[in-house]
């Protein structure tokens, strides 16, 4: 055998050594892997439900607490180790039996025990009011969202009885005034429902009363200066009704116009040829609807009646009778020949 080739046949041995010393270093790597998840840790767990506000000191007495071996893997990193760590604390929400006891279950007693006067600002006071669905926005409503809320007038007196009116500023449907009292007052609470709870009442049952009966009134809660709270508790509460606002809106007064269509006898919008409809003049227009703007972008191919305009322009009509009469000279031309 040449000396080449058994350099080759000690290369194949080497190569092969080599490939197979890092086969098994990958298949040690991965055992090591598979241990340590499958490994044993001690964490705390809790061992029967603890009701929000209960104290650490009691919660550790009463034996609610119990060490228990888990997989590492599911250990959270926030795992509470030590009891001490939670010692002088007390429970931030409701904790289900079995949950591994974790970093923020427990917190300070001054950050937990919050109070609904935290969501009062230092010159305001908080104030509530009830008003039936159907004169607050339905029910549609929920906890921070702002609202306009309108002042109804009493209903006018009849013709005649009153000398403030005439007769004839009297022909109008306007019967009471509705009044902005204020615009963009922000709701802090419904039904006990406080902002930041998650509440939707657009989407979910509202809470029913112990009965079971269905809620036909809101209890609503704002936090407002005191002026606002006292010009809006001497409005009785029959007299009140909101108006929910968008998302985007922006603090503009709105003047008293139906009062001032009635001292004016004007016209009502509809007879308006300028209003028309509450949208203007040219009616309603979805603001989501992307075929509005398309047909928008394709309005420079039509005229002005709306019809396709051609490039091509059509041929001029003919006179009948320039027609006729030069059809009755070819005829004479073909006699002749």
């Amino acid at each position: 055998m040449g000396s080449r080739k058994i350099i080759m046949l000690i290369g194949s041995i080497l190569l092969g050594a080599l490939a197979g010393f890092a086969l098994l270093n990958y298949i040690r790597g991965v055992e090591d892997e598979v241990l340590q998840d499958t490994a044993r840790v001690q964490v705390w767990v809790v061992a029967q439900d603890i009701p929000a506000g209960t104290t650490a000191t009691d919660v550790i007495q009463t034996g609610r607490l119990e060490e228990r071996e888990v997989e590492s893997s599911f250990r959270p990193t926030t795992s509470v180790t030590d009891l001490s760590q939670i010692q002088g604390r007390i429970a931030v929400g409701n904790l289900a039996a079995n949950q591994i006891l974790v970093q923020g279950m427990f917190d300070d007693p001054e950050i937990v025990e919050t109070t609904f006067a935290d969501l009062v600002a230092d010159d305001q006071v908080a104030i509530s009011i009830t008003l039936p669905k159907n004169r607050a926005v339905a029910g549609f409503i929920e906890p921070g969202d702002f609202v306009d809320i309108i002042a109804l007038g009493d209903p006018l007196p009849p013709v005649g009885e009153d000398d403030a009116f005439d007769t004839s500023a009297r022909q109008t449907p306007y019967q009471r005034p509705a009044r902005y009292l204020y615009r963009g007052v922000r709701i802090v609470a419904i039904n006990g429902e406080i902002v930041g709870d998650g509440f939707a009442s657009g989407e979910e049952e509202l809470p029913l009363p112990e009965g079971g009966e269905e809620v036909a009134s809101l209890e609503l809660t704002f936090a407002i200066p005191a002026e606002a709270a006292q010009r809006i508790l001497s409005v009785p509460e029959s007299n009140i009704t909101l108006s929910l606002l968008p998302d985007a809106w922006s603090p503009e007064a709105r003047p008293n116009d139906v009062l001032d269509a009635i001292l004016t006898d004007e016209d009502l919008p509809g007879e308006n040829p300028q209003i028309v409809t509450p949208y203007g003049r040219e009616g309603f227009v979805d603001p989501f609807d992307t075929q509005n703007d398309a047909d928008a972008a394709g309005g420079s191919a039509t005229s002005d009646s709306g019809s396709v305009t051609d490039s091509v322009a059509e041929p001029a009509e003919t006179d009948p009778a320039t027609e006729s009469s030069d059809t009755a000279g070819d005829d004479e031309e073909t006699e002749e020949g």
